[in-house]
C-alpha cells in the first residue's frame, strides 16, 4: 500500500468516524436529558413530567448539533472534494 493510499485511507475513516459522531448526537441527548429528567423526577416524585421535557429538549438539541455539524462536514468535502475544484456550485 502506498503512503498516498494509506492517507487516504486514514482519511477516509477519520470522515466515516465524524460522521458516525454527528449521527449519534440526537440519540444522546435523548439519553443524556431524558436521564437527568429522570433522576429529577425521581427524587421530586413528579412522575414523568420532566423526564418527558428534559428528553425532549435533549432530542431538540441534538438535532440542532446534527444539522450545524453535518452542514460543516459537508462544506469542508466539498472543499476538499477533486470533482468541485473547491466551487461548491459544481
Amino acid at each position: 500500500m502506498s503512503d498516498e493510499s494509506a492517507r487516504e485511507t486514514r482519511e477516509n475513516r477519520a470522515r466515516q468516524a465524524k460522521a458516525w459522531s454527528i449521527a449519534l448526537d440526537p440519540v444522546y441527548g435523548l439519553i443524556g436529558m431524558g436521564l437527568i429528567g429522570y433522576l429529577i423526577d425521581y427524587f421530586a416524585k413528579t412522575g414523568y413530567r420532566w423526564t418527558i421535557i428534559l428528553a425532549l429538549v435533549g432530542l431538540v438539541v441534538g438535532f440542532y448539533r446534527f444539522i450545524r455539524e453535518a452542514m460543516d462536514l459537508n462544506r469542508e468535502q466539498t472543499r476538499s472534494s477533486d470533482r468541485t475544484d473547491g466551487d461548491p456550485s459544481t
